[in-house]
């Protein structure tokens, strides 16, 4: 039989599933002896089945409602509904919220017209009687239909200010505002209040009015978000707004801002005229005794749920009410720091850390501060000793390379030299290159060349000393090589206009010998033309001023003393010949330059997969090969046939929106296709040479279930940003330690089946 309302007293902390965190929480609470109001929660289930039948409760429902509400009326000695003795409750979910969601409650439910005249006897305080309806008035209003808190707040005015007739007019006024707005009075059957409050908790959370006194009992933030079926816990109201020793408040088991242990918090007494916040101190000077139950309410329950918590409590005429718990809304600061210090007093294992670390942690920690702190460097390390995946770096300038290895990285995985070259100092050198009519022309603007790609080497190599640098050879299409040739057109028209029949002279000539160029390297599909290894088949000099470069810069690293690693990587391999013929360039370039120094120096050579023919003949390209580097930028472009420098625009935004796609492919891999390339590719490679080195690098290598399928399949390593490496470290860990989680599971489950059979 399916439970549907669990009262306090009989749930358990291991009831979470059915009865929500917080619900779970305060039953073991009370089984623990701590004070909490007398309450029950209707399960998940039970507030499903009833937000299906559009608020109506079954027969069975209603009766363990009501079975719920006589158990809390016999505990409390007041009947909810009547006008004596008003049994009031309050309504909130059960859930804990996530970061971008927001908790809320109705309180005081059960008060009507005639409910509130006995809640004034109760009190012997009439205004707050009166205000308590107010402010139920003013929430059902907006949390049932939507009015918003401005409108109630245009017809109370001054709010400070609790004058009889004020009130009555205020309730008034809000009753008609309801009814106007809503289409439906506000019902005075409080049995109706309870239901609509339940529905309307448990189907969605929203923000609630801020800069309210009850405010502590309910946190809002600035988020908002739907969800449907949650637990709804309901609980005897406990009054800490009246009374010379009465108060709301709440405390933190550490500091949610900076994760400092000890607690702290907020808390108002009632005693005091306006309800000014003196946090705690007041509560420490006037009740020591009591203050110190809340600090053992802090550590009881830090211990039990290895959660830093938030707890919002009530002192009633001196006793203390533990009245909601939850886990605290840490900002990322407090996050790291108190979860290393958890780890530090025993709570937590270091594996357990490294979980409930989330992506936005970092990323905020890092927009903070260009340098890692202590408790990031700290949890890091602890990555580092549980990942299977190496972290390294893309670079585009070797002061990148410095910021790599100040994160972490454990080598550069892709140099883009084409970065490098196509400088605003650099370019006009290239370009003049690519235009030369001979090869002996070309071989002059590649010595000016040499020398500033051979600085850039030597700078990586002493960055990354003992680590690898992939250099990737030129890589961009010829087309971004060129100059536009309509500009060059209407040069060549206005110097005409300017200079009548006057067309012999040297800069004419040179110009037209520029367009005449231009026009015989055009290509009409430039993405799909003479661009990386090709471009290197056109213009060979390019590739060997290249490789002069990278083996002088390493020549003079050894000799410096420096552990020099090289790994040549040829981009855009769709064919085996077309990797063999670039090695035995490398290698002849090698022979030539590295000279006694080429014991020294072991490189690599290796192929960009980032075509899907590469992929299908990998076994044939591993024959050439010391690595593959899964470009997934491209290999995404060229299987979906999306260009990634269009994402943003409306075709591919439409079809995330229309969920013909679940997330841009630029940014988390698509594991079903692309990914499904990248693991037939690494199986065929690595039956050809089983050590083959392996990894990505692609703006979609940072995502964290990207990070996954790469470590699930068996890939080496993973490059991403300099900025990105924390991220992708701890990651790596996640997914170590999660497949070493399942792996374990199912290691388990085949020994319980051998068992049974």
């Amino acid at each position: 039989m399916t439970k549907r309302v669990v009262l306090l007293e009989e749930g358990t902390a291991e009831m979470k599933g059915l009865i929500g965190s917080k619900g779970a929480g305060l039953a073991a609470l009370l089984q623990a002896g701590w004070p909490v109001p007398a309450g029950f929660i209707v399960t998940k289930e039970g507030c499903r089945g009833f937000c299906t039948r559009l608020a109506h409760l079954s027969t069975e429902g209603a009766q363990e409602i009501n079975s719920a509400i006589q158990h809390l009326e016999k505990q409390s000695g007041k009947c909810f509904g009547d006008s004596l003795e008003p049994l009031l409750l309050s309504v909130r979910s059960s859930e804990t919220c996530s970061r971008d969601m927001a908790s809320h409650a109705l309180l005081h439910v059960g008060l009507n017209d005639v409910t509130v005249e006995g809640l004034a006897r109760q009190t012997n305080d009439r205004p707050y009687a009166l205000n308590c309806y107010r402010m139920l008035l003013e929430d059902y209003g907006q949390l049932v239909h939507d009015i918003p808190y401005a409108l109630f707040e245009e017809k109370w005015g001054d709010i400070s200010i609790l004058d009889e007739a004020k009130l009555e007019f205020a309730i008034a006024e809000y009753k008609h505002l309801i009814e106007e707005r809503g289409h439906y009075p506000f019902p005075q059957d409080v049995q109706l209040q309870l239901k609509e409050a339940m529905r309307v908790v448990s189907e969605s959370q929203r923000v609630l009015r801020a800069n309210s006194q009850q405010e502590l009992l309910r946190k809002s933030s600035h988020f908002s978000e739907e969800t449907q079926g949650a637990a709804v816990l309901i609980q005897v109201m406990v009054n800490g707004e009246r009374g010379e020793h009465s108060g709301i408040g709440t405390v933190y088991s550490r500091h949610p801002g900076t994760g400092e242990r000890g607690m702290t918090g907020d808390y108002i007494s009632s005693a005091i005229s306006g309800g000014s916040n003196e946090g705690l101190d007041r509560l420490r000077r006037g009740d020591p005794k009591l203050y110190g139950l809340l600090q053992d309410a802090c550590s009881d329950l830090e211990s039990r749920t290895k959660e830093v918590q938030e707890i919002q409590f009530v002192v009633n005429s001196g006793t203390l009410y533990l009245v909601e718990i939850s886990q605290t809304r840490l900002t990322s600061q407090a996050t790291l720091r108190s979860t290393v210090d958890l780890v530090d007093e025993g709570v937590l294992t270091k594996e357990d850390a490294i979980l409930r670390i989330q992506p936005f942690h970092v990323k905020e920690m890092l927009q903070a501060s260009s340098t890692l702190s202590p408790e990031l460097q700290l949890l890091l390390e602890w990555a580092d000793e549980m990942k299977g995946l190496t972290i390294l770096s893309n670079v585009d300038h070797p002061k990148d390379a410095m910021k790599a290895r100040l994160f972490g990285a454990e080598g550069i995985g892709l140099c883009r030299t084409e970065q490098l070259l196509l400088s605003a100092s650099r370019f006009p050198f290239v370009q003049k290159m690519i235009l030369a009519d001979s090869e002996a022309e070309r071989k002059r603007g590649l010595e000016r060349l040499l020398p500033m790609q051979q600085a850039d080497f030597e700078q990586l190599f002493e960055s990354m000393d003992g680590y690898p640098v992939t250099i990737r050879l030129l890589d961009p299409p010829l087309h971004e090589l060129l100059p536009d040739i309509e500009r060059l057109r209407e040069q060549r028209e206005q110097w005409s206009l300017r200079n009548g029949e006057e067309e012999n002279t040297a800069e004419v000539q040179e110009l037209d010998r520029v367009i005449r160029r231009v026009l015989e390297l055009h290509e009409q599909y430039p993405l799909l033309g003479q661009r990386d290894c090709r471009l290197g088949t056109v213009f060979p000099e390019v590739y060997d001023m290249q490789l002069e470069a990278i083996f002088r810069a390493a020549v003079k690293g050894i000799r410096q003393g420096l552990w020099v690693r090289p790994e040549i990587m040829i981009p855009l391999v769709g064919h085996a010949n077309e990797l063999q013929d670039m090695r035995e360039l490398v290698d002849h370039v090698a022979d030539q330059v590295l000279g006694e120094e080429k014991r020294h120096c072991l490189y690599r050579v290796g192929a960009r997969i980032e075509v899907p023919r590469a992929a299908l003949t990998a076994a044939q390209i591993a024959r050439h090969a010391d690595f593959f580097s899964f470009g997934t930028d491209d290999l995404t472009q060229m299987t979906f046939g999306y260009s990634r420098h269009n994402t943003e625009k409306s075709s591919l935004h439409f079809a995330e929106q229309q969920r013909l796609l679940p997330s841009n492919p630029f940014q988390v891999l698509d594991i079903d296709g692309v990914g499904q390339l990248v693991e037939m590719a690494l199986v065929q490679g690595r039956v050809r040479k089983p050590h083959l080195k392996a990894g990505i690098c692609g703006e979609n290598a940072a995502d964290l279930a990207s990070i996954a399928f790469c470590h699930r399949i068996g890939l080496d390593y993973v490059s991403c940003l300099p900025e990105q490496v924390p991220l992708a470290r701890i990651a790596a860990a996640q997914a170590a330690i999660l497949a070493q989680k399942q792996d374990h599971y199912k290691n388990r489950q085949g020994r319980n089946i051998s068992t049974i059979a």
